[in-house]
């Protein structure tokens, strides 16, 4: 299990010490962009916090927050260099490296209540199903969310191609279907729903991760579903820069994201509802498997 021990002492820098001036005279206006599972009203409420925290901690004139449940959008968008700062899953990041010619890098990560650095994905079935393994979904439906999302797509995939449960274009073999729902809240609501069989997910532990999060919203109740696979640890989603932003601007990124439940723990207490348990450190090798698969399958 990946942890991350030294969440209990906050850095120490002063804000004034955390960057030049000069990178705010050129980057007046912040552009954070985040790619979410979860419901729009729920997101925006969580990242809208973190947003005024950051246009405060980095010293800008504005920090502008855009939430997407498309990864693509927010991830198409650092690209092209609209977009300063994003937080999308591991899947995402890889995407990003790839299409902005590695000019992204990751600057920090969430981190579990555990303070794990890793979570899983999973896969979720309705409580009074008769499931209880992956075999015994055989010829039924399977919901997913995005084609970027790390635990909904991308390494469920490459594990279905593994086992032949998928081809090459994974289109499905050993489900009958395999339906697209949009979001990690849409895939909860589905199965809830019958509207799929099961659905692939995430989660730090049984204890917390996308469902609990969505049942902190009101979109599904915890007794309704269960799950009946979990993969090994997965590194946990990155915040990420442009690569070619000002340096002292970087680091003034990374010292406020990490800080932030010590240096503004009523914002961050919304941000963190029902899923995180703080921020951390994060590199690039972290995600050397995501960018390898990425240049494989694209």
């Amino acid at each position: 299990m990946i942890r991350l021990l030294t969440l209990t002492t906050a850095l120490v820098l002063p804000m004034a010490a955390m960057a030049e001036d000069d990178w705010r005279a050129k980057f007046p206006e912040v552009v954070f962009g985040v790619g979410t599972g979860e419901n729009a009203q729920s997101a925006a409420e969580r990242w809208e916090k973190f947003g005024e925290y950051l246009q405060s901690c980095l010293g800008v004139q504005k920090v502008t927050v855009r939430v997407a449940s498309d990864y693509s959008a927010i991830i198409e968008s650092q690209a092209q260099g609209d977009t300063h700062l994003t937080w999308t899953g591991p899947a995402g990041y890889a995407t990003g490296w790839d299409i902005s010619g590695g000019d992204v890098e990751p600057v920090a990560m969430d981190v579990s209540k555990n303070g794990d650095l890793g979570y899983r994905w999973v896969i979720v079935v309705k409580a009074d199903s008769p499931y209880q393994t992956m075999d015994d979904l055989k010829g039924k439906s399977l919901g997913w969310p995005s084609p970027t999302s790390a635990s909904g797509y991308v390494l469920p995939m490459q594990y279905f191609r593994e086992k032949g449960m998928v081809d090459k274009d994974n289109n499905p073999i050993f489900f009958s279907e395999m339906v697209q729902t949009g979001s990690h809240d849409n895939s909860l609501v589905s199965v809830v729903q019958g509207k799929v069989d099961a659905a692939t997910n995430w989660y730090y532990s049984p204890a917390v991760g996308a469902h609990t999060r969505a049942a902190g919203a009101g979109t599904i109740k915890l007794e309704d579903i269960r799950f009946i696979y979990e993969s090994d640890i997965v590194p946990n989603a990155p915040f990420v820069a442009i690569k070619s932003l000002p340096e002292p601007m970087k680091k003034a990124m990374t010292a406020c994201i990490v800080n932030m439940p010590w240096a503004d723990p009523e914002r961050f207490a919304v941000v963190a509802k029902d899923t995180f348990g703080g921020f951390g450190f994060a590199t690039h090798e972290m995600y050397d498997e995501f960018i390898k698969i990425r240049l494989a399958t694209k």
